[in-house]
């Protein structure tokens, strides 16, 4: 049976995605022109600076899956408040209509004083009867006005809130683009401070990045018999295990690659529970507990920005998608800054 525990994204209440994704791109702020290798510069140097690039550049890229989450709530939100007003327009087309039929029913009954129709009507009784029903006309009249009145008052609220969430959506895509700009300009950076080393440096720097990514796909002696708490986190480890190896790749949830929170989110929902396509919103849609206590199946939530995200497989250690030029790896649990651990 399938655990709903947050809106899947993919593209997710709303919490306030501007404000969210325009702090990231303010703390990654592009380095004006491209990056070029300074030619005393040594290749660890290079391989730092390349690597905070791409850092960066995942920054940027976590900052616009969490503003697409929002967005598709968003453009869900104003769907159903679309077909509200919609609903509302008919009704009170409806209550005006009938208003006009009780008016016109009115004016044609209501001509004479009533004391003088009365004086005036060969039959009393009837006059009175007569008087009962316009009495009932009039009450009629009155809660037909009073339902038109709340309908109006509903629709012009919804058309307000419609107006306010359209204004919204454009503001997300707009930040959406700016992340994206951030993403392709900081890889463009690290491509142009590849492209400046030499020949022997480039394959130098080639086969370290080949045996770093070898090293990383194996599996610590101290992972390999760790238990998972539950059936379902046991699930969830054993899915993010099956993909070391895969490529990191911006806004990807599998099958054949993954960045980070596209990764915890496929292990998830692989044991039946789903989450943003988000870091930032991982972080926050589940109980929080502390690094002590850790279990396999846990979300380590890494940075102040909380850009980044692994799971816990025991041991010590994560597996987690990096960044761009990576694959689906191992890595000890504090090889980045953690703030914040939550258990699904």
């Amino acid at each position: 049976m399938t655990t709903h525990r947050a809106s899947k994204k993919t593209i997710t209440a709303t919490r306030t995605a501007v404000t969210l994704a325009t702090a990231t791109v303010g703390s990654i702020a592009l380095v004006p022109g491209l990056a070029h290798a300074d030619p005393n510069a040594s290749l660890n140097e290079v391989q730092n600076k390349v690597k905070d690039l791409h850092e960066q550049a995942e920054a940027a890229a976590e900052a616009y899956d969490k503003a697409s989450g929002d967005l598709s709530t968003l453009q869900h939100k104003v769907d159903q408040i679309q077909s509200r007003i919609t609903a509302e327009q008919a009704q009170l087309g409806n209550a005006q209509s009938a208003l006009g039929a009780l008016a016109a029913a009115q004016y044609r009954s209501g001509g004479v004083d009533s004391s003088l129709q009365l004086m005036l009507a060969s039959a009393p009784d009837s006059f009175l009867q007569q008087a009962t029903a316009m009495s009932e006309m009039t009450s009629r009249s009155a809660d037909s006005m009073k339902s038109a009145q709340e309908i109006k008052r509903q629709l012009d609220q919804d058309k307000a809130e419609a107006s306010a969430d359209l204004s919204q959506l454009q503001k997300t895509r707009d930040v959406m683009a700016q992340n994206m700009a951030d993403v392709n300009a900081k890889e463009k950076q690290a491509q142009a401070l590849l492209n400046s080393l030499t020949k022997e440096q480039r394959q130098q720097y080639d086969t370290q990045q080949r045996q770093q990514t070898k090293q990383q796909e194996k599996p610590p002696p101290t992972v390999v018999n760790v238990p998972a708490p539950n059936a379902r986190a046991a699930t969830a480890v054993a899915f993010a295990k099956s993909q070391i190896g895969k490529p990191y790749v911006y806004g990807a949830a599998g099958p054949r690659s993954f960045d980070c929170s596209g990764l915890t989110m496929a292990a998830w929902a692989a044991a039946g529970v789903s989450m943003s396509h988000s870091s930032s919103a991982q972080a926050y849609e589940f109980p929080a507990v502390s690094e002590k206590d850790a279990q396999p199946g846990d979300l380590f939530i890494y940075y102040g920005s909380m850009h980044h995200v692994g799971i816990y497989v025991g041991g010590g250690m994560v597996i987690h998608a990096p960044y761009s030029g990576t694959v689906v790896q191992y890595a000890p649990m504090n090889s980045m800054p953690v703030v914040r651990v939550v258990r699904p």
